[in-house]
């Protein structure tokens, strides 16, 4: 499990997040959803050991940690298909070529540098390297932006089976209320600053029988307004 007790980051005299607590088990995703600048992408820093907190403590017992940036972060000087596997040192290229047919990726694609693919394509990349990393808790910081609508329900249903059949935790940051339903058993919503929590909302129903009309149920009931949160 992930234990964050009384959390506390600052640049300079800058307060980012103040007092934040957060208990993630194993086999569990827990969304925080708030606006730009509250401290959500420092807080994932801060667990995958980037940062370094003032005060409070961070405890983990998952063994291996992936990250999922907002930016693709592949090695130029690599191939698509050497990104991917850059974290095994016994990589399955079957199962790489096979998952990557999944989300619309060909033999071919993977024999390129990251200069030669589109944006999406490379998003889809560093969603691989994650995916197939063998990591027990993923951070995901907004890993469906700038992918349509189908490709972001492909992903999801990936990392849907992963998360029930190998019990897969995750810490996701999203503007996307229909993602945050649609992955989370928790939804932590926060104020503007410091990474204070507004409220808490469970989600009971099993996320491998989740949909549109459950997300359009959930949103309708729980937010009002835009469906994002910019």
């Amino acid at each position: 499990m992930l234990q964050i007790k009384n959390l506390r980051f600052e640049i300079v005299r800058d307060i980012i997040i103040r007092d934040f607590s957060l208990d993630l088990q194993q086999g569990e995703v827990k969304t925080l959803f708030g606006p730009s600048g509250c401290g959500k992408t420092t807080l994932l820093r801060l667990v995958a050991g980037l940062n370094t907190p003032k005060s409070g403590t961070i405890h983990s017992q998952f063994k291996k940690i992936g990250f999922l940036f907002q930016d693709n972060r592949l090695l130029p000087h690599l191939t698509a298909l050497q990104n991917i596997a850059i974290f095994n040192t016994q990589p399955n290229v079957d199962e790489i070529y096979t998952t990557a047919q999944k989300i619309g990726l060909e033999k071919s694609d993977l024999n390129k540098y990251p200069k030669e693919l589109s944006g999406g394509m490379q998003k889809r990349i560093a969603f691989l390297r994650l995916y197939l990393s063998g990591c027990d808790l993923a951070l995901l910081d907004e890993p469906f932006v700038a992918l349509d609508l189908d490709m972001r329900d492909i992903l999801i249903c990936l990392l849907v089976e992963k998360i029930e059949q190998q019990k897969l935790s995750a810490l996701l940051v999203t503007h996307d209320r229909f993602e945050a339903v649609r992955l989370s058993n928790e939804i932590i919503e926060l104020e503007t600053k410091y990474m204070q929590i507004k409220r808490q909302i469970k989600l009971d129903m099993p996320l491998n029988q989740r949909n549109r009309q459950y997300e359009e149920k959930i949103v309708a009931q729980e937010f009002s307004g835009s469906v994002y949160y910019e």
